[in-house]
Order: structure tokens, then C-alpha cells, then sequence
């Protein structure tokens, strides 16, 4: 009798996390997870071949009581061993808690290559003249990895790498290119109170307020100069992190709170500053605010209007930029779509990019129109070549022509940049290519090597044009020959 009671209570407990499912709700998003719909055995009138699997998937993200297993387990685990539950999440001394997607940076492992490295300050280069012919003024800049500021409170079983990271031979090659680059790191680093939250990826209000003035004195904006305010530190934060290792933990991180009232306004319908796109509007005057800082000014502009392009950091950084901006637009679209500088009216625009997404400037063609160049130099025909290409004309343009592929990598050296030669019977067209891939999404694609271009045909002259791609090897230009064609007439 007792091993039937037994064997019913072992049932019991067995069943209780699917019954429960019923009643039961887990907040996915704690864990930045998505949350996927309950599958249907028949899709789009047919059978879901993908059904038993999307139980399985459903089953596992919603069974009850899950996220409280998960808690007392990564407890266990933190507490004892000092040990993760979560391979996404690393557990550090003092109770910080890092993002393991930071550590190929933190180690200055599986680094870019040098072609690399110059490909991706091309793409922010040209992004920057492309901005420019615009009539505004660009900045790029680099949110840096929790643990590259607070490296102190990484476990002592993850050691430093030695040498340069891909922060640093960027910025080496930004510089040779003369990039806009916007220095986050030194201001942040002098710092003496804590900029990053302890159980988060991001920088807290006070590290996003010395990054605004950075960024804002860069471009010569007269701004609040926010160590000049007051505010209170309030423990009201729920950091990523703590949500992804513990999903049922209340405990919640410091932050700072300015008493400063913010007096922009949203435009569009926002709940979150994690939203894609924001647009904001503050029509308060600056000119008499208390503690308003005078900037010297590198031109004479109004700096009434701002285009932010931004990832996760940004957004702690919209208040701060809102508030500076009679209009603002913020977005996470990626790729780069450099329209909305014209769209908006933009007097500055600014990239902001965290440390450890320094490759995914390699994906992606940045929507803007290809900028012609002069080219005078000596040309050699390669008699056979691996470059590739392929033209197609972007779907509700008028006349908008996508050129893509990847070069000869025999014939290109590890800084050449890569020209578009349109030849017509009348008249020859160079442009200069962003050496990046043009669908993300293609895993065999060779970061290194690949080139992409959009070009307005409709102020092209009439003409029967041959497509060639021309790379430097050892100091001499060379051409692919004949790869493409395109009529205009």
C-alpha cells in the first residue's frame, strides 16, 4: 500500500508543472527570451510538420513553476561555486554579473583580422561623408564592455588577453582614415563613481549622462553639464542580467535619478526606450537653463535636430540626448538607412555601437548612395579572377541599383579599398564600395573580402555600361574585367 502512495505522489508531483501551465504565466522577457505562440497542427492549410517540436519548445519555456526551478538552481550554483546557471551570464566577485558575449573582447580572442579592421572604419568612413554631404556633422562612438572598464571584478579564472583588442586597432585605424570617432572610454575610465550597473550589460543614468556630454561637446553644443546637478541613487533597476540568471529574483540594481525634470516629449507612441524607433520634440528654450554649459563651437550651427543610430547602450542615452534636442529620431535598424538624415533635417548625427558589435559593422550595405570618386591611377586587367558579383535594382526606388559580391582576395591587399568602374561606350563612373556583406543572414559569405554598393542611375548618362571591380595588391590597382552590365537610356 505505501509503495502505491508512494508511486501516486511521484506521479503527482510529475504532472504538477504541465497542469499548472494552465494557470501558470512565465514572463519570457525577463530572460530576453521571445515568447512564441502555442504551434497549431495545421498551418497555412496544411500540416505543421514543425508541430511535435513546437510543443517541445512551448512545453519547455512555460511548464509551471519553471523560472522558480531556474532561480534556486543558478542560487545554489552562485552561492556555493561561484558557478553560472546560464551560459550567457558570468557570475564575478562583489555580486557583479558580466555578459559572457563580451568575453572573445575581454580575452582578445577570435579577433578581426587586419582586413578586417579596415573594412569596418571604411564603412564608418563613408558613412560620415555621406552624412556630411548632407550638411550635418557626424560623430561614431563606442559603448565599452562592462568588463573592460571594471575588469577588477571578472572571476580569476578568465584572464586578460595581452595586446591590442578590436577596440583598440580600430580606433589605430580610424584614425589614419580621419573617422569622426567620439572617445567614450577615457571619460568613463576618470569617473570615480560607478557609470555600469552591477547586474546589467549597460552603463547606469550616470555613466549615460557622461557619455551625452561627451558626445555633445564634441560637436560644440551648448548642453547640461550633469556633475553639476543633483540627484538621488534609488535601488530601482532590474538588470538584464539578473533576469536571465535569476528570472524570479526581486532584487534590483542602483541607479540615478536627476531631479532635473526632462521636458521632451515623445512624438510617436512609445512604452519603452527599447522601442526600434523614437522620435522626440522639446520645444523648451535652452539658452537660459541653469548650469547650461558654452561650448566652443567648431561651426556655426543651430544643433536643433538629431539622428541617433544605436543599440542596447542607447538607451539610457535617449533622456539625455532628448532632452538637448529640440527634435530627435532614434533607431536600431540596422543596416545604416542614411535617408533619415535628409528625412529629418538632421544637423548632427551620431553612431553608437557597443565594444563587442564592432564586427556587425561588416553586415549589411548601409542604405545611402554610393559617393563617386576621381581615379586616375594606372590599371592592370586581371586575366582570371574569383571576384563575383551581382546587380539588382531595388524593388519601389526609381532607379536605385544594388551592386554586391566579394573580391579576388589574391588581388586585394588588407587596406585596399574597392571601386565600382561602370565603363559605357561615352563615358567611364567610379564609385567607391562599402566592403561589407550584403545579407547578413549568408553565413558563407567572407566578411573579409565582400563589397556592396547602391547607385542612382537615374543622373547616370545614357549608356550601354560594363561593371568592373577594381582592388589594390602591393601598391598597383587591378580590375576584374567584365562581371556586370547595366543600360540606361
Amino acid at each position: 500500500m505505501k509503495k502505491r502512495i508512494f508511486i501516486a505522489v511521484f506521479f503527482i508531483i510529475l504532472l504538477i508543472p504541465f497542469v499548472g501551465m494552465s494557470v501558470y504565466h512565465a514572463d519570457l522577457s525577463i530572460e530576453k527570451k521571445h515568447e512564441e505562440a502555442l504551434p497549431s497542427l495545421i498551418r497555412n492549410g496544411r500540416i505543421n510538420t514543425g508541430f511535435f517540436q513546437g510543443i517541445t519548445d512551448y512545453v519547455a519555456d512555460h511548464f509551471a513553476f519553471r523560472q522558480e526551478m531556474i532561480t534556486a538552481d543558478a542560487r545554489i550554483k552562485a552561492g556555493i561555486f561561484h558557478s553560472s546557471a546560464n551560459d550567457k551570464v558570468i557570475v564575478g566577485k562583489n555580486g557583479w554579473l558580466f555578459f559572457q558575449e563580451t568575453m572573445n573582447d575581454y580575452q582578445k580572442r577570435n579577433l578581426l583580422s587586419d582586413r578586417e579592421i579596415h573594412n569596418c572604419a571604411t564603412v564608418v568612413r563613408l558613412i560620415g561623408q555621406g552624412v556630411e554631404l548632407q550638411g550635418a556633422e557626424f560623430a561614431f562612438t563606442v559603448a565599452p564592455n562592462k568588463n573592460t572598464l571594471y575588469g577588477k571584478y571578472m572571476p580569476d579564472r578568465f584572464q586578460t588577453g595581452s595586446g591590442e583588442g578590436n577596440l583598440e586597432h580600430l580606433i589605430r585605424e580610424m584614425k589614419a582614415q580621419k573617422v569622426h570617432y567620439v572617445d567614450l572610454q577615457t571619460p568613463l575610465r576618470k569617473e570615480q563613481k560607478q557609470v555600469y550597473h552591477k547586474l546589467d550589460t549597460h552603463w547606469n543614468n550616470l555613466g549615460a549622462s557622461i557619455a551625452c556630454g561627451t558626445l555633445l561637446g564634441y560637436f560644440g553644443k551648448d548642453h547640461i553639464h550633469y556633475e553639476n546637478e543633483s540627484y538621488t541613487r534609488k535601488k530601482n533597476f532590474s538588470g538584464d542580467l539578473q533576469g536571465m540568471l535569476f528570472p524570479k529574483s526581486s532584487r534590483k540594481d542602483w541607479n540615478v535619478t536627476y531631479d532635473r525634470s526632462w521636458t521632451y516629449e515623445y512624438v510617436n507612441d512609445v512604452t519603452s526606450t527599447e522601442q526600434m524607433e523614437i522620435q522626440t520634440e522639446n520645444q523648451t528654450q535652452r539658452d537660459d537653463q541653469k548650469n547650461a554649459v558654452k561650448e566652443k563651437p567648431k561651426k556655426q550651427k543651430k544643433h536643433k535636430s538629431l539622428v541617433m543610430y544605436r543599440d542596447s547602450f542607447g538607451n539610457a542615452l535617449v533622456p539625455f540626448m532628448a532632452q538637448e534636442y529640440q527634435k530627435g529620431y532614434f533607431t536600431k535598424e540596422v543596416p545604416y538607412d542614411l535617408s533619415l538624415v535628409d528625412a529629418y533635417q538632421a544637423d548632427d548625427v551620431v553612431i553608437e555601437l557597443a565594444q563587442r558589435q564592432i564586427p556587425t559593422l561588416l553586415e549589411g550595405i548601409p542604405y545611402m548612395m554610393a559617393p563617386g570618386v576621381a581615379f586616375d591611377q594606372d590599371v592592370e586587367e586581371i586575366t582570371q579572377t574569383e571576384a563575383t558579383m551581382e546587380t539588382e535594382e531595388v524593388p519601389g526606388t526609381d532607379g536605385v541599383l544594388r551592386i554586391s559580391g566579394e573580391t579576388d582576395k589574391q588581388w586585394t591587399d588588407d587596406d585596399s579599398e574597392i571601386y565600382i568602374s561602370m565603363y559605357g561606350k561615352k563615358n567611364l563612373l567610379m564609385y567607391e564600395a562599402f566592403p561589407s556583406v550584403c545579407d547578413p543572414m549568408d553565413d558563407k559569405a567572407d566578411r573579409a573580402y565582400s563589397y556592396g554598393a547602391y547607385i542612382d542611375t537615374s543622373s547616370m548618362p545614357a549608356d550601354h555600361y560594363q561593371i568592373e571591380i577594381i582592388t589594390k595588391k602591393d601598391g598597383s590597382y587591378y580590375t576584374t574585367g567584365f562581371l556586370g552590365r547595366y543600360v540606361v537610356t
